[in-house]
C-alpha cells in the first residue's frame, strides 16, 4: 500500500479555519498534512494582535514556524501544496517556485480578476506581475480550485484558467445541534470581524429599532470596533473552538450577517452563514457574492443598505413567532452542499488524482 499523499497548506490568515476537510483527511489517513503556514509573516504577526487579540506567544510562535518555510521551501519536494491568498498578491514572486518540484492547488474566492478590482493593489509594474500570475496559472503542476462556481467562470473568462470547485466545508459540530427556541425576546447574534465592512453598526442601529426589551444582540468575534460595543450588549470575544461557535448559534435565532461593500472587496463567500444554517439558526445577509450563493432562492438576501427592510423582518418575527420557524425552515436545507463528507470526498478526489495522476 502506498503512503498517503504529503500535504501542505498555505492561506493569509487562519490555515485550519478556511481548510477543516484537508485536516479531517489528515485524521483520516488519507493524506499527511506535514505543515499549515501563513503566506505573511510580519504582517499576520500584527494582525492576529490588533484584530483578533491573539496571545503574543501564539503569534511568534507562527511567525517562527512560517519563516522557517520560507527559508526552507527550496527543499521541499514531491509533496501537493494548497496555497490561499488573493489575485495579484506580489507574494507570489515569493512562493511561485514550489510549482518547480510540487503540485500546486491555488485556492480562490475572488470572483472578479481585473487588477483593480481586488483586495491587492500593486502600486508599480502591474503588468509584469499580471504576466507572472498568468504564467503561475498556466504552469502545468498548478491546478486551480474556486469555493463557488461564479468564481471559476471569472477564472475562466478572465483568466484563461478552468478550475475545479470545492466550497468551504462546514465541520459536523454545526450539523449536530438542534435548534432552540425559548420564550422571551428575539435573539440576535453577529459572528465576525468587528469592523465597519462586516456590517456591525448596522446590527447595533437595528438593535435601537426595535421594541425594547424584544430583542437581544450577542456579538462574537474581534477586530477594531470592539472596544466601542454599548454596554448593554452580549459580548463574548474571539470564540475558537467550533463545538462552542455551533452551540452558541444554536441557541440564537437570527444570525445578522450586513456586510458592506468598500471599492476592493465583498462578502465572497460567508462561512459563518453556511455554519449558522447547518445549526438551525436563521440568516439574515446583505446580497453579495457569497451569501447569494449560499441561500439561492431562500429567504434571507437584502439590499446591504435596506435597514428598513431588515427592521421590518425582525418586528415581524417578534410579534409572529410562527414566521421566524417558517423563515428559518426554508433556509436550512441549503446548509447542506456544505456538510464535511461531500466537501472531504471532493478533495480527496482531486488530490489523490493529483498524486497517482
Amino acid at each position: 500500500m502506498s503512503a498517503p499523499p504529503r500535504v501542505r497548506i498555505l492561506h493569509e490568515t487562519n490555515p485550519q479555519k478556511y481548510f477543516p476537510a484537508l485536516y479531517a483527511l489528515h485524521d483520516q489517513g488519507r493524506i499527511r498534512l506535514t505543515g499549515a503556514h501563513r503566506t505573511s509573516v510580519c504582517k499576520e504577526w500584527l494582525r492576529a494582535g490588533l484584530c483578533d487579540r491573539a496571545p503574543i506567544a501564539e503569534r511568534t510562535r507562527n511567525a517562527l514556524d512560517d519563516t522557517r518555510f520560507r527559508l526552507s521551501q527550496h527543499r521541499i519536494f514531491g509533496e501537493i501544496i494548497v496555497l490561499g491568498f488573493a489575485p495579484w498578491d506580489a507574494r507570489l514572486l515569493w512562493y511561485r517556485g514550489l510549482a518547480r518540484r510540487n503540485r500546486v492547488i491555488y485556492h480562490t474566492s475572488w470572483p472578479d480578476w481585473r487588477i483593480d478590482q481586488t483586495p491587492r493593489q500593486p502600486p508599480l509594474l502591474r503588468r509584469a506581475l499580471r504576466h507572472q500570475w498568468q504564467g503561475f496559472l498556466a504552469h502545468p503542476n498548478v491546478t486551480s480550485v474556486a469555493v463557488l462556481g461564479s468564481v471559476a467562470d471569472a477564472l475562466q473568462n478572465q483568466m484563461q484558467t478552468p478550475a475545479d470547485v470545492i466550497p468551504h466545508a462546514v465541520p459536523h459540530h454545526f450539523f449536530a445541534q438542534e435548534p432552540q427556541r425559548r420564550p422571551g425576546p428575539l435573539r440576535l447574534l453577529f459572528v465576525g470581524e468587528l469592523s465597519a465592512k462586516k456590517g456591525l453598526p448596522q446590527a447595533l442601529a437595528l438593535l435601537k429599532t426595535l421594541p425594547e426589551h424584544s430583542a437581544t444582540l450577542t456579538v462574537i468575534g474581534r477586530g477594531p470596533l470592539q472596544d466601542s460595543l454599548p454596554p448593554h450588549i452580549r459580548y463574548l470575544g474571539a470564540i475558537h473552538g467550533r463545538a462552542t461557535l455551533a452551540s452558541e448559534m444554536a441557541s440564537h435565532d437570527i444570525l445578522l450577517s450586513l456586510s458592506q461593500r468598500t471599492s476592493t472587496w465583498q462578502e465572497l463567500f460567508g462561512l459563518v452563514i453556511a455554519e449558522a444554517l447547518a445549526t438551525g439558526c436563521g440568516v439574515i445577509a446583505s446580497d453579495h457574492i457569497g451569501p447569494r450563493a449560499i441561500l439561492q432562492d431562500a429567504p434571507g438576501l437584502v439590499a446591504e443598505h435596506d435597514q428598513p427592510r431588515v427592521a421590518a423582518m425582525l418586528l415581524e418575527f417578534i410579534q409572529n413567532p410562527t414566521s421566524l420557524h417558517s423563515f428559518r425552515a426554508a433556509q436550512a436545507p441549503k446548509a447542506a452542499p456544505f456538510a464535511m463528507p461531500r466537501i472531504t470526498a471532493r478533495w480527496d478526489a482531486l488530490i489523490q488524482g493529483l498524486a497517482h495522476g
